[in-house]
């Protein structure tokens, strides 16, 4: 009799914590971001400088944050990294994330991929873009003259080193 006494007094104490902990979070309202072009080299020498370029709008005009998350085999995936955006990219923003490959050891035949996400003031997601690198003796291409101008502004560093 007792332990069902006590074992009532645990279920009424603990009973706000399990509707709590029951409760969903609320979904993510409004559009996602859209990555309208990607393009980065997918070869390059140890020591360059990597352009990832970018485009990208969301019709709420709300874009906060790209998220960037690198993977390297035999090595795993680094510290995902988090660029935010100025107020007035919240709608629509082009151009460039640089990636310094400087390393204190000889990065040749390393292969990685750079995953970025971008997200909103709402919590929606744009759809992943994956960019895959080989580290060989592949010079740096010149960007396509075709290309938008736009896409030759700096965004920001991914600030990682690579090991």
């Amino acid at each position: 009799m007792i332990m069902k006494k006590v074992l009532a007094i645990i279920l009424l104490l603990l009973r706000p914590f399990l509707f709590f902990a029951s409760t969903s979070h609320p979904r993510p309202t409004g559009s996602p971001p859209v990555i309208t072009f990607s393009y980065a080299q997918k070869k390059i020498r140890p020591g360059d400088i990597w352009r990832i370029y970018i485009a990208a709008n969301d019709p709420d005009g709300d874009m906060l944050k790209i998220f960037c998350v690198t993977e390297q085999p035999g090595i795993g995936r680094y510290r995902p990294d988090v660029i935010w955006l100025k107020k007035e990219m919240g709608r629509k923003f082009s151009g460039y994330l640089r990636l310094s490959t400087n390393s204190f050891r000889d990065l040749w035949g390393v292969t990685l991929t750079l995953t970025l996400t971008i997200e909103d003031r709402q919590g929606n997601e744009s759809q992943p873009v994956l960019f895959p690198l080989e580290f060989n003796g592949e010079q740096l291409k010149p960007f396509p003259p075709d290309m938008e101008k736009e896409l030759e502004r700096p965004i920001s560093t991914i600030p990682i080193e690579l090991i």
